[in-house]
């Protein structure tokens, strides 16, 4: 598996977030977001692999990101099916982040994939909960179980 984090300092380099990871390295966090993603359906929890670009029309729950820029490496988030609901996306579309949905919905989507991480973690994998700033979290997966549990 390849260091997503090695790749920070070219992508400041070269100007920023336009900075794309090399192939082999993608390569690698694409069979580590497969891993991923089989782990977690294994587990009961509906997952897709996103190989980068428009998130529209995934289903709802668990996406394995491959991030050929930054934040770079393999995140994952959760989409609950309420997001595609015509009370939430009202709230979305008019910007009222004083919704008590909105808020629900925010904090609870947290929680879930804080334990998807554990679920992961206590599979073998190495996670990390990185900041990114404000009350934003990268939840990364940096590698597969050495020995993994069958």
């Amino acid at each position: 598996m390849t260091d997503p984090f090695q790749f920070f300092t070219p992508s400041h380099r070269h100007g920023g977030p336009g900075y794309r990871a090399p192939d082999d390295a993608i390569e690698s966090w694409q069979k580590l977001a497969e891993e991923v993603r089989r782990e977690l359906e294994r587990m009961g929890f509906a997952a897709s692999v996103v190989p980068g670009g428009d998130p529209q029309g995934l289903p709802p729950g668990a996406h394995v990101w491959v991030n050929t820029v930054e934040p770079f490496g393999v995140t994952i988030d959760w989409d609950p099916p309420v997001t595609g609901s015509p009370e939430y996306v009202e709230k979305v579309l008019t910007q009222d982040v004083t919704s008590g949905l909105f808020s629900y919905v925010v904090n609870a989507s947290e929680i879930i994939v804080r334990a998807l991480c554990e679920v992961l973690r206590e599979a073998g994998f190495q996670v990390l909960i990185d900041h990114a700033g404000g009350r934003t979290y990268n939840y990364r997966v940096l590698a597969a179980p050495r020995f993994p549990k069958f």
